[in-house]
């Protein structure tokens, strides 16, 4: 009896053993699957070599170069108005005329002086040269011979300048004044520009204005003729950097003889300031950017390696890289940010690649 009951309980302490090697054999098999991880999906790109363009690009209002408030020298009532806004007139062409008869009386007065004492002068000549006059009084009346000549040609200016004139050639802008008007001196008339010489500034960064000169080309698009582009020129450059903003006033000359610009419209400038002919280019999409760092993935034998990279400058689409890469290196472009150093990856040609949602 005793054998009979221990028979059974032979038989499954021997099935213990062989159920537990099938478990092992079956927990083995996840392992070795997380040991052999699937290849990451990657495009990739090549780093090339090539020429780059340093382009700084920014916003400005046009303003003449040349502009100025024109106003009455002198005091008067306005008599005749000979121009009116946005003509355009020329190098002392009158522009308003004042009232001038009390510059005539005043002239026709000095010049009846002068007259008086250059008769006196002229008989205390003969006088003087037969010693029959005091030489305190022969001089004395050339002294005042010679102030009323001053006093004359200052009624001419006087006279002159009651007629309001164009200061340099350009388009009136703005008038000031109306017939009739009483003006004192120093009383704004007119304001005038030259339009055919047009401005615009540029808060330059001052790592980017080192390498800005004078003579340098630039263009210019204007919001209110977006179809068209303008050509225009680097005239000068601040010699100092503004200390709150770290920034260089760059002054952009733009030649409007045609008149299609105005001042105070807004633009958009473009100025070419560097060129590398023999840059190491790369897709600015394989740049990560982190805590002032950039890196890139390099694919070497079928896996992902990261690089330090220092960059140089932008244009399009292309980065200069300074160090860390070599022309023929290639660069993964799309799929980075799921990648890890030493990740196996599986490239895809970007035609072959599903579209993006």
């Amino acid at each position: 009896m005793k054998t009979s009951h221990l028979l059974p309980l032979l038989i499954l302490a021997a099935g213990v053993p062989l159920l537990a090697g099938c478990g092992a054999e079956a927990q083995s098999k996840p392992s070795d699957a997380k040991a052999k991880p699937e290849a990451v999906t990657v495009e990739t790109a090549p780093v090339g070599q090539g020429e780059i363009v340093a382009r700084y690009t920014g916003s400005a209002t046009l303003e003449a170069e040349h502009e100025a408030r024109v106003v009455s020298e002198v005091g008067g009532v306005v008599l005749e108005l000979a121009v009116e806004e946005g003509q355009r007139v020329q190098k002392g062409q009158v522009l308003a005329r004042l009232d001038a008869d009390r510059a005539r009386l005043q002239l026709r007065q000095a010049e009846a002086e002068m007259q008086r004492l250059a008769g006196n002068d002229a008989r205390n000549e003969r006088l003087h040269a037969r010693g029959l006059i005091a030489s305190n009084a022969y001089e004395q009346n050339k002294s005042d011979l010679a102030t009323r000549r001053a006093e004359v040609e200052l009624a001419r200016l006087t006279l002159a300048k009651s007629a309001i004139v164009a200061p340099f050639d350009g388009v009136v802008t703005r008038r000031w004044i109306k017939r009739g008007q009483l003006l004192k001196p120093a009383d704004a008339a007119f304001e005038m520009a030259d339009f055919r010489d047009l401005k615009a500034r540029l808060r330059v960064p001052e790592r980017a204005s080192v390498a800005i000169r004078p003579g340098q080309p630039a263009s210019l698009v204007a919001d209110a003729r977006p179809d068209a582009s303008f050509e225009a020129v680097v005239d000068r450059v601040s010699p100092v950097v503004d200390a709150a903003s770290g920034t260089v006033e760059v002054v952009i000359a733009v030649d409007n003889r045609d008149g299609r610009l105005r001042p105070g419209q807004f633009c958009r400038l473009d100025v070419a300031y560097d060129t590398v002919v023999a840059a190491v280019l790369a897709p600015k999409a394989a740049v990560m950017s982190a805590q002032g760092a950039s890196s890139v993935f390099v694919v070497q034998d079928g896996k992902a390696h990261r690089v330090d990279v220092r960059l140089g400058y932008e244009s399009g689409e292309r980065v200069q890289v300074l160090t860390g890469l070599t022309p023929g290196n290639e660069v993964i472009v799309a799929g980075q940010n799921a990648l890890s150093e030493g990740a196996a990856v599986q490239i895809v040609d970007a035609r072959d690649a599903p579209p993006s949602a």
